[in-house]
């Protein structure tokens, strides 16, 4: 976690808003096929005879400004068709059968791990990728892809709850607060979990106080008696809407991750109006950190047009753009101060971890005991 804590520290900083950031200067290359606009290099590297049409994206649900997708076809002719789901592993299922049609995938951490093992990543060519220069280099050289063969950090995240202060006025500090029926029996059917098979399992087993990644199997045993004790009270397991929901009231408190908890706060675009009384924190006993990562598919049959559209991405100015509309954290340096100093109080209360925050927060790891969780989900998820 200490090579994390650089980036936080700095976003916490009263820092003034200013600047602008680097154009895209990737050199043109050999990768994909032709199709979009005709033409040479131009003054920014960018080969516009060897660009698409379109480009096809699939990505987590809310998780880019459309107004960033706009303004990519207005500079380089490519139209980005964005396809969305809701977890790793629907993004895994459907791309494992090959000729998805798909370009860019977002995995997290893990899952990253699960795609360049079995073949489905194509390694990145940094010579068009300018503007990795732009991302903190803590935030590079993960465990799940050492050296960035196959991937560039997108966002990244803590795991924690969202809640409305009008129904909890003295806070939440505890996993008891979504996990014990006493505490929950009164918000039956107002508060939801994730749909996932490491973040929920996870959540229970912090707050046992095991590791998120134990697969130790007595404290796996009570992580289930947990969970379908939980059951009756909820929602639903949730990964979609969570934030529209507690924007609405609909829910009183969520099993959340850091942005959607951000984006119930402060509304997101057009979309839906934000609620203030909306708070995050992580419990007491801990909760997980992660990363997004843009991933080329190695069936992808616009592998060029989709080195250009990351190069875009890690511009500063679109970075922080993206940044303010989505809520999470931006690995971007040389973004953060373009980000407002509204966001930045906001990370400040809690939607963005401090140093004691790191001290309670774990990655999830994939190895081979890992697979428990997907049974034990199946399982959860059946009953």
């Amino acid at each position: 976690m200490q090579m994390l804590r650089s980036v936080l520290l700095v976003m916490l900083l009263v820092l003034t808003a200013c600047g602008g950031g680097g154009a895209a200067t990737s050199p043109g290359n050999e990768y994909g096929t032709g199709g979009g606009d005709s033409g040479s290099t131009t003054t920014d590297g960018v080969d516009r005879s060897k660009l698409a049409s379109k480009l096809y994206f699939y990505n987590w649900s809310d998780y880019i400004d459309p107004a960033i997708l706009e303004q990519f076809k207005a500079e380089y002719g490519v139209e980005v068709v964005v396809d969305t789901y809701d977890s790793n592993e629907d993004m895994l299922a459907k791309i494992r059968a090959g000729n998805s049609g798909y370009d860019i995938v977002v995995p997290s951490d893990y899952a990253v791990q699960i795609m360049i093992a079995e073949g489905l990543a194509v390694p990145i060519d940094k010579s068009l990728l300018s503007n990795i220069v732009h991302l903190d280099p803590n935030l590079l050289d993960q465990y799940f892809d050492k050296g960035n063969v196959y991937s560039v950090p997108y966002m990244y995240g803590i795991t924690g709850i969202a809640y409305n202060t009008k129904f909890f006025p003295n806070g939440i500090d505890s996993w008891a607060a979504i996990f014990e029926p006493d505490q929950i029996a009164q918000f039956a059917g107002k508060f939801s979990m994730l749909d996932d098979s490491r973040e929920t399992p996870g959540a229970a087993l912090r707050y046992i106080g095991q590791s998120l990644n134990s697969t130790d199997p007595a404290a796996l045993a009570r992580v289930k008696e947990i969970l379908l004790a939980q059951k009756p009270y909820l929602a639903a397991y949730n990964s979609s809407d969570v934030n529209r929901k507690l924007a609405s009231e609909e829910y009183v408190m969520a099993h959340a991750w850091s942005g959607t908890a951000m984006q119930a706060r402060n509304g997101l675009g057009d979309e839906f109006s934000g609620n203030p009384n909306i708070a995050f924190v992580i419990p007491k006993e801990g909760g997980m950190i992660w990363m997004d990562n843009l991933v080329i598919l190695k069936d992808s049959p616009n592998a060029y047009t989709a080195h250009v559209f990351i190069n875009f991405l890690m511009r500063p100015e679109v970075s922080a753009q993206n940044t303010e509309y989505i809520g999470y954290l931006t690995p971007n340096k040389d973004a953060l101060e373009l980000i407002s100093p509204e966001v930045r109080e906001l990370y400040a209360q809690g939607f963005a971890p401090d140093e004691a925050m790191y001290q309670r927060l774990e990655w999830a790891v994939r190895n081979e005991g890992t697979t428990a969780f997907d049974d034990l989900w199946t399982e959860i998820k059946s009953k």
